[in-house]
């Protein structure tokens, strides 16, 4: 499913859309470049978890932030991370195991941890500097929760 930002507004917008199928324990990956949009859309999501969006900030150098609202949302940014193990040791695992909603970004270090049912999410620059790219992959239980879910841009 691919979709074309005009901007941040629409792009946090799809991330609020998103919230209406986000279920306790569901996995979302974020890859982008850097400024790509990530955190306009993890501040859509977390508003629409019930969560103040301008609590919603990159954790690029704190590398794990988590807001509560309707759901406890963890929001991690697996940058400058160099493996899987370095996830682990931090308690990544552990927080996959339960039920709250964790969204990695640069997810290709988690590898051998992230679960099958997850929703990949790729967005990349347009044709604009405020236009963004976005490709949702849904994988495992996200096919179906994608399949009647719509979203205008």
């Amino acid at each position: 499913m691919r979709f074309v930002s005009p901007g941040p507004a629409t792009t946090e917008a799809l991330g609020h859309s998103l919230a209406q199928l986000v279920r306790p324990g569901d996995v979302i990956t974020l890859e982008a470049p850097l400024g790509g949009g990530k955190t306009t859309l993890v501040r859509g999501l977390a508003g629409g978890l019930g969560i103040a969006e301008d609590q919603v900030s990159s954790p690029t150098f704190v590398i794990w932030q988590i807001y509560v609202g309707n759901l406890r949302l963890h929001h991690i940014d697996a940058y400058r991370l160099r493996s899987s193990e370095e996830l682990e040791e931090i308690g990544l695992a552990e927080c996959l195991a339960g039920s709250d909603v964790v969204v990695l970004e640069w997810p290709l270090v988690a590898g051998p941890l992230l679960p099958e049912d997850r929703l990949e999410v790729k967005l990349d620059y347009g044709v604009s500097e405020e236009e963004r790219s976005i490709e949702l992959i849904p994988l495992g239980n996200w096919q179906e929760r994608l399949r009647g879910w719509d979203f205008e841009v």
